[in-house]
């Protein structure tokens, strides 16, 4: 009977690893998808446009799962990023190196097309969002972002 035991409690572990394996198989594929540099092409946030000069500024670095957003070339944030490409519309959790929201788990979706990236996050605390709107009231950010283009090698 212990031999059994033995035996069905080592199959559970291993399958459920397994489960675990499969699971991040496709967020770790996912994530080389993100890798690089993106450049902001819009922001809204609670119905409020973003104006252009300030959006051009704004940069967005992926290395494995972190993320340095930067201002002309400041960096102002960081901040970890956990993806589900399973759910739809796809999840993106970030999670902030600092500030009010440092350690807090904020939810958003995203939409990956190539090198156009579409980001709608929720502000910490709140729902994550269910489509990509960043209306009056919503307490949503919706971002766009184009990949930067490699420079080229001399």
């Amino acid at each position: 009977m212990r031999r059994i035991l033995a035996f069905t409690v080592i199959v559970v572990y291993h399958c459920a690893c397994a489960l675990t394996i499969q699971a991040q198989e496709p967020a770790s594929r996912e994530i080389t998808k993100h890798q690089g540099t993106w450049l902001a092409s819009s922001f809204r946030r609670d119905g409020q446009q973003t104006p252009q000069e300030i959006v051009r500024t704004i940069t967005r670095t992926v290395v494995n799962d972190h993320v340095v957003w930067k201002r002309n070339g400041k960096s102002f944030a960081g901040t970890a990023m956990v993806l589900d490409p399973r759910q739809s519309p796809m999840s993106i959790d970030v999670i902030a190196d600092g500030g009010p929201s440092r350690g807090k788990r904020v939810l958003g979706i995203y939409r990956l097309d190539g090198n156009r990236l579409t980001i709608c996050m929720a502000d910490a605390d709140q729902p994550r969002p269910k489509d990509f709107t960043a209306e009056k009231g919503s307490l949503q950010t919706l971002m766009t972002f184009t990949r930067e283009k490699p420079q080229a090698k001399e």
